[in-house]
Parts: C-alpha cells; sequence; structure tokens
C-alpha cells in the first residue's frame, strides 16, 4: 500500500487528469413537448375540420396537416442524440445524418458565440485549414447544408446550441481549449 492509496478517495488527485469529452445533445424536453403540443393542435384543427365540408374545412385540413409534419419533424429529433463530440483526438459533427470529423491538427480555429439571452442560440464553428478534402467527400445532400452553413455563419461546420441544443458544459469556451491543448486556437465571437 502507497501513501496516495491510503488516502481516502476525495484527497486523491491525478497527476494528469483525462480530458472530458465535450458534446452538445438535442434538447429532449424542447423537442418532446413540442412535437406533443403539434400532434395536439393536428388533432383539435383535423376534428373540428372532420364536422365541415366549406372552404374553411379545406383550410383547417391543410393547418392540421403543417401542424401534424411539425410534429413528426420533431418527434425526430427526439432520436438525434448527440450533434457535436469533442474529444482529446479532435471534433466530429452531425450534419444531417452524416458525421463530419476532423483532428485538432486540421482545424485553424473554433469559434464559440456565446448566448446572449434565454431565448438565443449561440454557436460552434469548426474552421478548418483545407476544408476541401472534407466537404468534397460528403453526399451532395449534406454538402447543400454546409453551403447553408457557411452563407449563415461563415463556417460549413457549424452547430447551434442553447434553446434547442444543450452542450455539456456550460463552460463552452474553456472546455474546448482544454481538448484542443494548444494544437489550435479557440476564440470566443464578441
Amino acid at each position: 500500500m502507497t501513501a496516495a492509496s491510503a488516502l481516502p478517495r476525495q484527497d486523491r488527485f491525478d497527476v494528469d487528469p483525462e480530458p472530458v469529452p465535450f458534446t452538445v445533445r438535442a434538447s429532449q424536453r424542447v423537442h418532446g413537448g413540442l412535437a406533443a403540443g403539434a400532434a395536439l393542435v393536428a388533432i383539435g384543427f383535423a376534428a373540428s375540420a372532420s364536422a365541415s365540408t366549406s372552404p374553411a374545412g379545406i383550410l383547417r385540413w391543410i393547418v392540421a396537416a403543417a401542424f401534424a409534419v411539425l410534429a413528426v419533424v420533431c418527434a425526430r429529433a427526439l432520436t438525434v442524440g448527440d450533434m457535436l463530440v469533442a474529444d482529446d483526438v479532435g471534433i466530429r459533427l452531425r450534419i444531417g445524418s452524416e458525421w463530419v470529423g476532423t483532428r485538432w491538427e486540421d482545424i485553424e480555429e473554433v469559434t464559440v458565440l456565446q448566448r446572449r439571452h434565454p431565448l438565443d442560440d449561440g454557436r460552434i464553428a469548426v474552421h478548418l485549414q483545407d476544408p476541401g478534402p472534407v466537404l468534397g467527400a460528403m453526399p451532395s445532400s449534406t454538402r447543400k447544408t454546409t453551403d447553408a452553413n457557411r452563407r449563415l455563419t461563415g463556417s460549413s461546420l457549424a452547430i447551434p446550441f442553447g434553446l434547442t441544443a444543450r452542450p455539456s458544459n456550460g463552460e463552452v469556451v474553456q472546455a474546448l481549449h482544454m481538448l484542443a491543448d494548444a494544437r489550435c486556437p479557440v476564440r470566443e465571437q464578441l
């Protein structure tokens, strides 16, 4: 028995603790509430539309169908799981149904836009040194999403967090900085 192992468990410390992986997951509570609410509204409009054959009844069927589609989209978001995983090797992002991963050494910088208020989503954007090979290997449907990301955020690889997606650690910049370990800069966008 060594002196360190004789200490109570809470008094021990690791010399080199392993970095804890950082994840961003879809918010189950928000998507579940939206799916249930949209389904109830769709049922209400469908019930009122079935009692009427007028043009207003047809409009109610259209509204019921729109809310049913919203319910299905929100229910599908419940199955998404992780949207971003960062560990000591690199970052992997889910864009649509595809995973895109890159090592820390291949990243020019990571920028984090923090949430400004409770209804605002923050954003984590990954800027690659050479995005050509990574983006070129994607299917065309995923490339359309990355092109839209680039137009909206300045980076093809970007993930929102906040109301609809929850990070595993509230200190996003610090958690990513610890994982990057000076291999690439992690900056907060102001």
